[in-house]
């Protein structure tokens, strides 16, 4: 605490426990970096750091933040990834400067975590909302699954102790879908007199062809009924494949009450191994209780088995994380109006409306439709421009519409085409008597919907969608196969990605997915239920396939590891969005390239270990299965470490030698420049990553330079396309001096981007916008006038601790440039009149902010009505 004058302080990767108190005697520090150590509880006298405006607390073990952090006014970065926080002080929503906060890998509460999700405008509209007029909320989801037929509906029904027509009864119709009762049983808490909990009751069909759709609304803190038969036996009520199933989509922290059915009408002792699957399911399965939601029970007054039900679900419910959790008033009276209403489908102005009405802002109700959606109470779509100004109210009403198409025959027989003559057949003239009948106004919705489930893709004629689901059994003829040698101007180099356990609808959700590169055959594409073989133009081919519980991938072209990081990448995207559970139980392996026998070895070699092998001096691993010695080097080679920053120069130098006589270049440009974009998907969340600077004194000298206006033009970041825009992005910035010495290094690493992707650009800027459209507007005039700029501006000179570690792209002083960038954004152009520009979310996990016409391109080819007959 005697350093009184310490500014910037580096601490990260020690293993602090504690800071003293006296830490906040420190109080000209401006930048501190604690990331890495094991941080359990900060000082509250950290708050005193009037000056603080960097804060890395990363990596730790922290499970709350001092209330009074606001105060730290000054504050424009807070890291607190990777902790285990789950509710943030109400305070920090003063940081008038804060512009970026990062909260990835807490156990957020769900609000927290939605409005996270949506911005830092959302979390300070959340923590404002709390501050006053906020009440305890208790509720949580009540998911039913299981086979068909087995109760599920009735059990439900016998649970809200219905009466008359809304009784149990013995012939219930099957649940097409999912069936949803918002607040449909409330149970007194088992702790908290006077106090009731809430649940929102999710009845799901059991038909195997709803699986995939299914896991969209399986989430984290609900509590899940597995609902079996003793007739059928578990086998065939398949109880472990719905453990697996939920493990997959929740993980471990699921919480499951296995209930048997008819316990005195089924003639059926409930036979079901318990140890075995408490021991392979562990604290997932909370307890195994049996019902007959037919037969009344005189000593409880409902059916037989449900009073004890009620209990075990209200004990378990009360354990949930969220319960007592703080919600707004306003907002919690405005979304029970909204689910209340009758309709299933409103505009957002409406949902707006009623959201003002109870006092909320334009952000706050922003906030809450992220919310909602997220919960699943609606389903709507804030940053598609399609999609927007619709609110889906009732979900089922949704679902079964996606279920109607599911279960369509004639769409099977045709191998998953759903040609848009056909589309009545399907959602009005159906076969399922009590259901809704779809008009054919809400056709084009439904499309773009199910595109936004994957379930389907629009293919390029215009009229006609695929459904993944239903491609057919058998794999067709291919251009090639991973036994047959690849020509000599092409390598091919395969990747295994083995999983512990089989996520149901992986392959179809593959084939969405990567539908941009599908490989066309006259009217179809070469997918199969295993598989698809897919092609990235001059970037390669690709053969994908499913075997057991490895998903293979083979790709082959001149330099193939551009088009391998992108599936790769897609791959893993997919699983960590569908599949939590699944993190940590898969690995991607490099498989063995011997034959035995004239089959392909079985050998697997972790990546990971063979880099670390490399590293500690090892040359050669012998394989397991064939014995075989092979050199570590080839079997990494298109799987090498990247410092991306390093070879961003060694490209440069490439480019300025011999662009056209190194094979496969443009694959490596494309692939660095595109690792180099997801490496800063964080900071394309919030906005546009590449510019260009102009000024009438780019020759002059830096005084001058920086004493006069400039301009700052925005780029389109399509993939392959980047370009300057034409109309819009165009910004004047008038007193450039000091805002320009702030983003100099970013603006250096931007034009470096720039630099390398331009000449690959080119020829896709005019077969997009037309010939000569990259003469036409001076691309290669700007970019000479930007290199002139750059070289005259002052940059930081690094130091070592602000270097980037391994999980970061920029060093520190670029990351202050880019947020430097959408500060003055934002500042110049609040409401975002001129960006030009739209941002969209990649496969990949990245962001994209696209022109208009890009952005209209990558858009499914929908018309705004369809016919349907």
């Amino acid at each position: 605490g005697q350093l009184t004058q310490l500014r910037t302080l580096y601490l990260h990767g020690n293993q602090l426990v504690k800071l003293p108190e006296s830490f906040g005697d420190l109080a000209q520090l401006t930048w501190v970096s604690l990331f890495s150590n094991k941080l359990v509880l900060l000082p509250e006298s950290i708050c005193q750091l009037a000056k603080l405006e960097y804060l890395d607390l990363g990596d730790n073990q922290l499970t709350r933040i001092p209330d009074l952090l606001g105060q730290c006014i000054q504050l424009q970065d807070i890291a607190l990834y990777s902790n285990q926080i789950i509710n943030l002080p109400t305070s920090l929503a003063q940081l008038e400067h804060l512009t970026r906060f990062r909260l990835s890998g807490n156990p957020l509460n769900p609000v927290l975590k939605s409005a996270y999700d949506q911005g830092l405008d959302a979390v300070k509209a959340y923590l404002r909302s709390l501050e006053q007029n906020a009440e305890p909320l208790y509720e949580a989801k009540l998911v039913l699954v299981g086979e068909g037929n087995v109760g599920k509906t009735t059990l439900l029904k016998a649970l809200k102790n219905e009466k008359g027509e809304g009784a149990p009864k013995k012939d219930e119709r099957t649940t097409h879908g999912v069936e949803i009762d918002i607040h449909g049983l409330r149970l007194p808490h088992p702790e908290k007199d006077g106090v009731e909990i809430q649940l929102n009751a999710w009845d799901f069909g059991g038909q195997d062809v709803y699986r995939v759709t299914h896991q969209f609304f399986f989430s984290r803190r609900s509590l899940y009924l597995l609902v079996w038969e003793p007739r059928r036996g578990v086998q065939q009520g398949q109880v472990e494949d719905w453990l697996n199933m939920i493990r997959l989509r929740v993980g471990d922290e699921a919480r499951v009450l296995i209930v048997s059915t008819h316990c005195k009408t089924g003639e059926r002792i409930a036979r079901i191994d318990k140890d075995v699957l408490k021991r392979q399911y562990g604290e997932m399965i909370v307890d195994f209780l049996e019902v007959d939601s037919l037969v009344p029970d005189p000593a409880t007054g409902e059916m037989v088995g449900i009073a004890e039900l009620k209990k075990v679900i209200a004990r378990e419910s009360a354990k949930l994380e969220q319960m007592g959790m703080l919600f707004n008033r306003d907002w919690k009276a405005a979304r029970d109006e909204l689910i209340a209403l009758p309709e299933p489908r409103i505009s957002f102005a409406a949902f707006s409306g009623i959201c003002a009405a109870r006092g909320l802002s334009d952000i706050a109700t922003d906030t809450l439709a992220h919310l909602m959606h997220d919960l699943g109470y609606i389903v709507h779509y804030s940053d598609d421009e399609k999609l927007r100004d619709d609110v889906v109210l009732k979900p089922e009403w949704l679902t079964k519409a996606i279920g109607f198409v599911l279960e369509n025959r004639a769409t099977a027989e045709r191998d998953g085409l759903l040609p848009d003559d056909q589309l009545s057949k399907v959602w009005y003239d159906h076969d399922f008597p009590n259901e809704p009948r779809y008009q054919s106004t809400l056709y084009p919705f439904f499309l773009r919907l199910m595109e936004k489930y994957d379930v389907c893709y629009r293919l390029t004629d215009g009229k006609a969608s695929l459904v993944a689901q239903h491609v057919p059994q058998v794999r067709p003829e291919l251009p090639w196969l991973p036994e047959q040698e690849p020509p000599d101007d092409q390598r091919r180099i395969a990747m295994v990605c083995a999983m512990e356990e089989d996520p149901p609808g992986l392959v179809p959700w593959m084939i969405v997915r990567t539908h941009d590169y599908a490989y066309p055959v006259n009217a179809h594409s070469l997918h199969w239920q295993k598989g698809m073989f897919l092609s990235h133009g001059t970037h390669g081919t690709a053969m994908i396939e499913k075997r057991d519980r490895e998903f293979h991938i083979y790709a082959q072209a001149a330099w193939p590891e551009h088009f391998m990081n992108v599936l790769h990448s897609t791959l893993e995207k997919l699983i960590a969005d569908n599949w939590p559970g699944l993190e940590g139980r898969y690995r991607f392996m490099v498989p063995c390239p011997e034959m035995v026998d004239g089959q392909a070895c079985k050998g697997r070699f972790n990546i990971h270990a063979l880099r670390k092998f490399l590293t500690e001096g090892d040359t050669h691993v012998r394989c397991q299965e064939c014995s075989c010695k092979l050199s570590i080097a080839e079997l990494l080679l298109g799987f090498e470490e990247r410092d991306l920053s390093v070879q961003l120069s060694a490209i440069n130098e490439q480019l300025t030698q011999a662009r056209k006589q190194i094979a496969g270049l443009d694959s490596r440009v494309a692939d660095h420049f595109w690792a180099t974009m997801r490496a800063i998907a964080d900071e394309g969340r919030n906005g546009p990553r590449l510019f260009t600077l102009s000024s009438g004194y780019a020759e002059s000298s830096l005084e001058k330079l920086l004493g006069q206006p400039m301009e700052l033009q925005l780029w389109c970041e399509a993939e392959g396309c980047q370009h300057p825009l034409y109309d819009y992005g165009l910004y004047k910035i008038e007193s450039p001096k000091e805002w320009v010495k702030q983003m100099a290094n970013y603006a250096i690493f931007a034009f470096k981007l720039l630099n390398i992707i331009s000449p690959i650009a080119a020829p896709a800027i005019n077969t997009f916008f037309g010939s000569k459209t990259t003469e036409t507007w001076g691309i290669d005039d700007r970019l000479k006038l930007a290199g002139a700029i750059i070289g005259k501006l002052p940059t930081k000179i690094e130091t070592p601790d602000q270097r980037p570690p391994q999980r970061d792209m920029l060093n520190e002083v670029e990351r202050s440039g880019i947020l430097a960038l959408h500060r003055f954004l934002n500042d110049v152009d609040p409401t975002h009149e001129k960006l030009g520009l739209h941002r969209v979310a990649t496969y990949t996990g990245d962001f994209r902010w696209l022109c208009k016409r890009h952005y209209d391109a990558y858009q499914p080819n929908i018309p705004d009505v369809v016919n349907g007959n």
